[in-house]
């Protein structure tokens, strides 16, 4: 699977998570996301780190991260995030 792809998976998760719960919109950690893409942490936590330097994603406290402003705008739909990061 290429970066790119793996980075859509995350931020679909991320933007569902803002999506069920405005108060508490996090993902929680890296470890519950490996449970939800089935990919493992040494092949998620690279990806995560990059969005969360490319400013997709907030980082926390203890690996726990909330999609950005950028984040939403390129999770708006399918094709923003296939522009955003495409194949």
């Amino acid at each position: 699977m290429s970066d790119n792809a793996i980075r859509r998976r995350i931020l679909k998760e991320y933007r569902r998570a803002n999506d069920a719960n405005k108060d508490m919109p996090f993902l929680h950690t890296r470890q519950h996301l490996v449970e939800m893409l089935g990919e493992s942490y040494e092949t998620l936590a690279p990806q995560v780190q990059w969005l969360e330097q490319n400013r997709y994603l907030h980082w926390k406290a203890a690996d726990v991260f909330k999609i950005s402003p950028k984040g939403l705008r390129s999770t708006h739909n399918d094709a923003d995030l296939l522009v955003e990061f495409p194949d």
